[in-house]
């Protein structure tokens, strides 16, 4: 059961953020864009509490939010909502919580425009015969809110959203960020004069960030006049005592109220400031002792906002961003910009349902006409689509032979118009592209990749692929990390130099050269060592030591940098050599948003009939035609047998380019070593770097520091030009690869997948019946160890 509680309204006037426990927003969620326009802060040497930078332009687009929206926390959330109404002309404060009756724990938060509702007329003093001032109204029965529940899985999520306000909402001209250090040097006294009482609030928020406790708006005066503030006063949290509840309405009518922990304890503290000659305003009252002992340096985000701007109060950007993401994975940003998402957000996309229902009836067609096709879905409480996943009798045997190197596209990242449409490939024997799966995914969290990885990887047969290729992405990236913790996760190196020609581009800009020495630092160097040697030397001449992209790109080397990924096979052969792509050919054209989805189903559909047309014509050319040998080599004849056409082109490139190599022993014995060098004094710097190949003459195993055949499992020139050096003429049978050859495809039927998906959803029935009380437990328990010891036995039985 759970039950309802107001919250403090005052406590949020002033759009404050606390932000002590560390909790983190969900940068798939949440970009943070009101930092893109945060002015540098000021430094004014005469006057601290007074700014002279002239307006900056608030053009930033404000994250939009939407149902279904997550968060890692309540306060995120909250951070998230001041943020918008910042950029787009509201403030806001609480409305109404909920809490458990389990532990008392906050489980829903309500977040309201500030003029939602309406103010109560109060009858006491006019009984009294006091004539009360007629005050401005500052509610207008605004219907704006934000509502988010904590859900089963422990994220926030956004069940109820009205972005429609009643009253004129304006953004402000700039938003401008100000640190509490600033005012480090200055405390408050009798007679402070301020340009505005803005400049008063903020440098009273910022003497009490800095000394460690909270602020509230107490009090305010108007003119009677013009309606304008000319007294504000600001007063610690604490002041006051919470009022008592004994006598209440509730209490009267037999309700019973739960007990709350006060929070006020008649602080005395306070601030205020009253205006004078119009221009100028002055502190008229001052408290500055506590009844109470001091926090340390609370770390707290506020929200300042007058007609023209939006001040936000907290430690400098890097620090904001540092403390969100608690510190675990350090946000990515460059003049205070976080880059570590720039998702394309598709919260404004949704199906209808009638495009869910269809979608729903082709997978149960397809289904039905053979149950090796596999889907899951989700929809939302519109029954409107959410998640969907599939994968055909293609898909799933062509993982089988080829999945030890997977990529997950998503173009529509980069494109809002784009339907959201995922699809995780690879690279067959011929190396063209192969489909292991599809998705449509309109919520890009965390959790809804983790979603989409462990579906596929069931309908895959559990098995686990060598390598993940992504795009720089925290969600993707700690998906991969829950679900494929063995697997090699590595970024895509052109998204991320296309991200450092963006974050980097002033530097580009600034100097022609950074950009060439920079890809070099990164595709040529094949030591660890070597390149943090060149880095360091790149860094040190171009001074970009403090540099925050910089610095953030070094943090995760070992996922994009070649150096790094050695030993991890990609299937790749070499940068400039890629298969076509699904997206090349349909995705700009034809899977748009404006593509009805039974259309888009169709032309996806075709296009994999397509697929796997053109596979099985080079199935048929390679097993019926062989390659014409132009050179007499004994190496060439054996590959060119075993070989598909098109890995044979590659593997006989290598072979040629060999021939342009000199050769130097340089350790001898029953292990030698050989350094392998580009014999051409005009060769570049990255064909002309020497290689050190190892060879043992016992059981012909080599080892070559380019590290290719780890990689994409086909020989480099080096190997083949020492090869050549101690005589080897025919390769030996481990230096092939299946994955490669005529033969990929061969002895294999879909029936292990079928008996897997059967084994599963046999055991999920068993575990929810034998769950279900502690007498049955104990005997499935029993039966279950019983069959997998009859299992392993006849395992080893038959081998």
């Amino acid at each position: 059961m759970e039950n309802a509680s107001s919250e403090d309204e005052g406590s949020l006037r002033d759009n404050s953020v606390d932000l002590n426990d560390g909790t983190l927003v969900d940068p798939h969620q949440l970009e943070l864009e009101v930092t893109a326009q945060l002015a540098e802060p000021t430094n004014s040497a005469t006057d601290p509490f007074t700014t002279s930078d002239e307006p900056k332009p608030n053009n930033t687009s404000p994250v939009e939010p939407f149902i279904g929206m997550e968060f890692e926390s309540e306060e995120a959330a909250k951070l998230f909502y001041m943020a918008y109404a910042s950029q787009v002309g509201f403030s806001v404060r609480i409305s109404k919580s909920r809490r458990s009756r389990n532990d008392e724990s906050i489980i829903m938060r309500r977040f309201v425009c500030s003029k939602e509702g309406f103010h109560l007329k109060k009858s006491g003093d006019l009984d009294e015969g006091k004539k009360k001032r007629k005050r401005a109204t500052i509610r207008e029965g605004c219907n704006a809110m934000i509502e988010v529940i904590q859900k089963y899985y422990g994220r926030w999520v956004v069940s109820k959203l009205v972005k429609e306000h009643t009253h004129i909402v304006e953004p402000p001209s700039r938003v401008r960020f100000v640190a509490p250090e600033e005012y480090a040097h200055a405390d408050p006294y009798l007679g402070m004069e301020f340009s505005s009482h803005e400049a008063a609030q903020t440098f009273y928020y910022a003497y009490a960030s800095r000394v460690g406790f909270d602020v509230r708006i107490r009090l305010s005066r108007r003119s009677t006049k013009d309606e304008s503030f000319v007294m504000r006063r600001f007063v610690c949290t604490k002041e006051g005592f919470t009022p008592s509840e004994e006598n209440g309405e509730d209490v009267a009518a037999g309700k019973k109220k739960r007990s709350r922990t006060p929070v006020r304890e008649g602080c005395k503290a306070m601030f205020e400031v009253i205006r004078k000659d119009f221009d100028k305003w002055i502190v008229s009252k001052l408290v500055l002792d506590h009844t109470h002992e001091l926090a340390i340096a609370p770390s707290k985000v506020h929200y300042i906002q007058s007609q023209s701007e939006v001040v936000v109060l907290s430690k400098t950007p890097g620090e904001q961003l540092g403390m969100l993401s608690n510190g675990a994975k350090p946000a990515a940003y460059d003049n205070n910009i976080p880059i570590w998402n720039e998702r394309k957000s598709t919260q404004n996309f949704s199906f209808s349902i009638d495009d869910t229902q269809k979608l729903l009836g082709y997978f149960k067609r397809m289904n039905g006409e053979n149950n090796t096709f596999s889907y899951a879905y989700r929809v939302d409480n519109n029954n409107c689509l959410t998640h969907a996943f599939w994968a055909d009798v293609r898909a799933r045997g062509s993982y089988y032979y080829f999945g030890d190197a997977v990529t997950i596209d998503m173009d529509f990242k980069t494109d809002s118009n784009m339907l959201p449409f995922v699809m995780l490939t690879g690279v067959n024997h011929h190396f063209q592209s192969v489909l292991f799966g599809c998705a449509l995914l309109v919520d890009q969290s965390e959790e809804s990749f983790v979603w989409l990885l462990e579906n596929w990887l069931t309908a895959m047969g559990a098995h686990h692929p060598a390598s993940l290729k992504t795009v720089l992405d925290e969600a993707i990236s700690s998906a991969v990390s829950s679900v494929f913790p063995e697997t090699r996760h590595r970024f895509c190196l052109n998204d991320m130099f296309n991200k450092c020609a963006k974050q980097l581009a002033n530097i580009y800009s600034l100097y022609p050269s950074f950009e060439e020495e920079f890809k070099n630092v990164v595709n040529t160097t094949e030591s660890i060592e070597e390149f943090e040697f060149s880095w360091n030397s790149l860094l040190g001449k171009y001074d970009l030591g403090n540099n925050n992209w910089i610095q953030y790109l070094y943090n995760i080397r070992e996922k994009w940098v070649p150096a790094f990924l050695k030993g991890a096979f990609t299937a790749e052969i070499s940068p400039d050599l890629e298969p076509e792509s699904l997206r090349e050919v349909l995705f700009k054209k034809y899977f748009n948003r404006k593509t009805p989805l039974p259309v888009f189903i169709t032309l996806l559909d075709q296009a994999m009939i397509g697929w796997s047309e053109r596979e099985s014509l080079e199935d048929l050319a390679s097993s019926f035609t062989k390659p014409i040998l132009n050179f007499p080599s004994n190496l060439l004849k054996q590959v060119s047998e075993v070989y598909t056409r098109s890995v044979y082109n590659i593997f006989e490139r290598e072979f040629v380019d060999s021939l342009g190599y000199y050769v130097e022993k340089i350790e001898d014995g029953l292990v030698s070593k050989f350094k392998v060098i580009k014999d051409d004094a005009c060769a570049s710097p990255c064909t002309s770097t020497a290689r050190m190949v190892t060879y043992e003459f016992s059981d012909k195993r080599v080892r070559c520091s380019c590290g290719k055949f780890e990689e994409c499992g086909i020989l480099c020139r080096h190997i083949l030009r020492v090869f050549l050096t101690v005589d080897v003429r025919i390769l030996p049978e481990f230096y092939v690869l299946k994955r490669w050859t005529k033969d990929a495809k061969s002895g294999f039927v879909l029936d292990e997948v079928l008996r897997f998906n059967n084994l599963y959803r046999d055991a999920v029935r068993f575990a929810k019946e034998g769950a279900s009380s502690d007498e049955v437990f104990n005997l499935a328990q029993q039966h279950l160890q019983l069959a997998y010891a009859e299992v392993m036995n006849l395992k080893q039985r038959y081998g």
